[in-house]
């Protein structure tokens, strides 16, 4: 009687088993791809307090002081400078400094122009100024009056005070923050051709000192 051999079972790679666990790791691979969570924390951080500081010119008689224009924008009255009777060709020297308190550096220019008080009266334009940096020389004090300001002119030559307003400081002059200017003055002159018409005349200086901050 022949022998039949038994069947022989075909082996699948990827059999039930190896099946169940493929499927099982690709299951596992996508859950790890699409669980990506991770832990988060904030802190809010607080600063002290931000201010801002001030650029203050303070102008006074002398680099002694006392000072005046104390806090930005203010005036300052230079009552000294007064000229009592002036007349043709005399001419008076005056004090002024310039000081920076604030924090920053700056540079200013000056100008003149008519005051108002009191009211000006002069006729035509008889009444000049020189700003130089140095010190009066006011040992003249017998007519006619000839006082001089020692130091460099801060302009080429006399400026004639108008209405309208006068540079008298050809180039700004810096001051650091915390510096004093050297000290300045001021001449007051009125010139030789001045009408007859400006006999018993009166008039106020107005200087005006522009400050602007140095940033570099």
């Amino acid at each position: 009687m022949a022998r039949h051999a038994a069947p022989r079972r075909r082996v699948w790679f990827g059999s039930g088993r190896t099946r169940a666990v493929l499927s099982l790791g690709v299951v596992l691979a996508l859950g790890v791809a699409g669980t990506t969570a991770y832990w988060t924390d904030t802190a809010a951080v607080s600063t002290g307090p931000v201010t801002s500081g001030a650029m203050d010119l303070q102008v006074a008689q002398t680099t002694a002081g006392p000072w005046g224009a104390v806090g930005t924008g203010t005036a300052f009255s230079a009552s000294h400078v007064t000229v009592p009777n002036l007349t043709p060709s005399e001419a008076y020297a005056f004090p002024l400094a310039v000081r920076n308190v604030g924090q920053a550096d700056f540079t200013y220019t000056a100008t003149v122009t008519q005051g108002g008080s009191p009211a000006w009266t002069f006729v035509g334009t008889p009444i000049q100024v020189q700003l130089y940096a140095g010190s009066p020389v006011t040992v003249d004090t017998t007519y006619p009056v000839q006082q001089t300001c020692g130091g460099t002119a801060l302009t080429a030559s006399p400026v004639t005070v108008t209405a309208g307003s006068t540079i008298v400081t050809s180039a700004a002059r810096r001051v650091d923050a915390g510096a004093t200017d050297a000290q300045l003055c001021v001449l007051v002159s009125m010139v030789s051709t001045a009408d007859n018409a400006n006999q018993g005349r009166q008039g106020q200086l107005r200087f005006d000192l522009s400050a602007t901050q140095v940033t570099s």
